[in-house]
């Protein structure tokens, strides 16, 4: 981790391209790595984000990040909806269930 600590545009170009693929493949473990190098990234160099050779880079990989966060929150709303279902599928095979061991 020692190239963390060198905050370049390449090392937001690179991020920036990681997060777009972990982010079109639903890869929700990359994206939490790259979040954690980039917010190590942007401590190392707060004094360098105005930089005009950098600035641009920091706002492609804030629209990247943001784009990520996005599909995350869509993809846990999806899969809340899905728990949700199967757990009231659950309890109608439950109920079900206690109705017919009742009847016999």
């Amino acid at each position: 981790m020692g190239n963390m600590r060198k905050v370049s545009a390449e090392r937001f170009r690179f991020l920036t391209q990681r997060i777009t693929i972990a982010t079109k493949m639903q890869d929700w473990h990359a994206i939490a790595r790259y979040d954690s190098e980039l917010s190590e990234l942007l401590s190392a160099g707060r004094d360098s984000l105005t930089d005009p050779r950098i600035a641009p880079h920091v706002a492609d990989v804030k629209a990247a990040h943001k784009v990520a966060y996005n599909a995350l929150k869509e993809a846990s709303s999806k899969l809340e909806a899905q728990m949700s279902k199967v757990n009231e599928q659950q309890e109608g095979t439950l109920a079900y269930q206690l109705a017919m061991s009742m009847e016999d």
